[in-house]
């Protein structure tokens, strides 16, 4: 199956840019050819929140920032469900508005508080920096739920991409640490192994230029990511050479069958469950890398962002 014709125009338009590939730029100047590819925000918005928020995170390697959106105001005594969420962006690019509306969307279908973290990026920084502020935002939202009104034991990590690579390390790190609890994890589309050019078939299938992610813009962003390319080979980069998946989270897996990363994907969703984790995986046919974050003009993209919600709902209700 080629791509739907939905993918092929956003395919099109992107080739067309002139934003890609993204390794003729410097990370901070391709950051800002992305956001000439952005949609104009919502005004007013198609997910109004009954109260928007921001406040700074403590982390161990400087502040970080997160935008609290609440899709009604808790009852006293009766705090809601909760997720946070890390944004994609090949770990230089991405942010809070940037993800508006995919984390607006969620506060309001799954009904629960959704934490936006604004994690460090490269190359201002590097490996592990977003790693160390992925978990203490996990630590933060535990610490402070009876006063932000959440119920950590119903608490979900949700992210896409470079954001789901910092999904799956927080919810390994939480388990080797004791703690904090996480009820579910969402990975969508998610990068799991940062090594140089691992060799999965997907990479090669749907790397070579045509689609929006290709291979050399990958190991790019890595080499903005690292000091050194070695540190791929940690397990606090590339996730999937964890030495044990037993007793992560239950996990709903989302692929799109045309991305390099849909073997990585898949791979994991069968590690969780060969280690006995609940795990969904859901391969959206005939779409590319990012599709979720084009629900608005891609429908597996809408179909997508309605089975994570009514997951999260499931399991934070």
């Amino acid at each position: 199956m080629g791509l739907d014709p939905y993918s092929q125009a956003i395919v099109n338009v992107i080739n067309a840019s002139g934003v890609v590939p993204f390794n003729r730029f410097h990370p901070v100047a391709a950051r800002a050819e992305i956001l000439k590819l952005r949609a104009p925000r919502p005004d007013p918005p198609v997910h109004p929140m009954a109260a928007v928020s921001e406040e700074t995170i403590p982390a161990p390697d400087g502040d970080i920032k997160v935008r609290i959106l609440r899709p009604r105001l808790a009852m006293s005594g009766k705090p809601m469900g909760a997720v946070i969420y890390l944004h994609g962006g090949g770990f230089f690019a991405g942010g809070l508005d940037e993800t508006d509306l995919i984390v607006r969307q969620i506060a309001l279908e799954a009904d629960v508080v959704v934490f936006n973290v604004e994690y460090h990026l490269s190359p201002e920084v590097k490996f592990p920096v977003a790693v160390n502020d992925a978990y203490a935002a996990l630590e933060w939202v535990v610490a402070q739920a009876a006063r932000l009104g959440v119920d950590p034991a119903r608490l979900v990590l949700a992210g896409d991409s470079a954001g789901a690579n910092l999904v799956i390390v927080t919810s390994l790190q939480a388990r080797d640490r004791g703690g904090p609890a996480v009820a579910m994890q969402v990975t969508i589309y998610p990068s799991l192994d940062l090594r140089a050019r691992p060799p999965y078939p997907s990479r090669e299938r749907h790397g070579g230029g045509d689609l929006f992610l290709i291979g050399d813009d990958i190991e790019w962003m890595l080499d903005h990511y690292f000091t050194t390319r070695d540190e791929g080979n940690d397990w606090r980069a590339s996730p999937i050479l964890a030495s044990s998946f037993a007793k992560l989270p239950p996990a709903l897996v989302v692929t799109a069958s045309h991305d390099p990363l849909v073997d990585e994907g898949k791979l994991y969703a069968d590690r969780l469950t060969e280690a006995g984790v609940a795990t969904e995986y859901a391969c959206f046919e005939g779409t590319i890398h990012g599709f979720v974050s084009m629900a608005a003009v891609i429908p597996s993209g809408a179909q997508a962002m309605k089975l994570i919600c009514d997951r999260i709902k499931g399991a934070t209700q």
